[in-house]
């Protein structure tokens, strides 16, 4: 029995492994989703009954967790094509960055952070992106106040956007030009740029004023 545990950690360590990359690289918050969760559960103890299978050529015990593996990587693909949606803004002017510059900081191992960035590329803004290992004194200095945080910072002239802040906010933002220090977003969101999925609530973005004092700015 212990060989057919440890045969199943082999089978179903590379999955874990790949997901974890994806959310490194490729910005799928899988663990987000409670759906994708059940199903790793599962294809994870059908392993587990199939090595065992395998390993006393019982063939119950191979059939039956087979086809609820089927089952699993074929709901796996319908639910990975319907949440891993990809950011459409709804913007006044698509391109209304344009010739204007951002400074986006993040840690190095950050995807979701370089997929904002590219949410801001095709708006038409210039990304330069900072990677450090220190992003919490990047917050300190533009006062960003605790449960205000996210996984990156971006300056744009003289305004700062907290994480994942939809483009329409930025947009109102830089058209509106309030007296205020700038914008954010808590947490990482899915369905913002850079987050893919469904959006599943309204974004609640905030406005921070001088003092690092959060106020409600814009639902979208």
């Amino acid at each position: 029995m212990q060989k057919t545990y440890f045969l199943g950690a082999i089978l179903f360590a590379p999955s874990i492994i790949l997901a974890h990359e994806e959310e490194l690289h490729i910005t799928t918050a899988w663990y987000q989703e409670p759906m994708t969760v059940v199903a790793i559960l599962l294809a994870a103890l059908a392993i587990s009954v199939l090595s065992y299978g395998f390993v006393t050529k019982r063939k119950n015990f191979i059939t039956i967790p087979a086809i609820a593996l089927v089952a699993v990587a074929v709901t796996g693909l319908v639910s990975f094509g319907q949440n891993n949606l990809t950011y459409e803004p709804d913007l006044a002017v698509a391109n209304f960055g344009e010739g204007q510059s951002v400074t986006l900081y993040k840690s190095p191992n950050c995807g979701c952070c370089s997929g904002h960035a590219a949410a801001l590329e095709a708006a038409g803004f210039d990304v330069t992106i900072e990677e450090t290992n220190d992003l919490n004194a990047i917050k300190q200095s533009r006062n960003i106040p605790l449960g205000g945080e996210s996984c990156h910072t971006s300056v744009i002239g003289d305004y700062v956007v907290e994480g994942h802040v939809p483009l329409e906010a930025i947009e109102k933002l830089l058209a509106e030009q309030p007296d205020i220090t700038g914008i954010g977003l808590p947490g990482m969101p899915i369905g913002t740029p850079g987050m893919p999925g469904k959006k599943t609530a309204p974004y609640e973005v905030y406005q921070l004023s001088a003092d690092g004092e959060m106020s409600p700015y814009l639902t979208i």
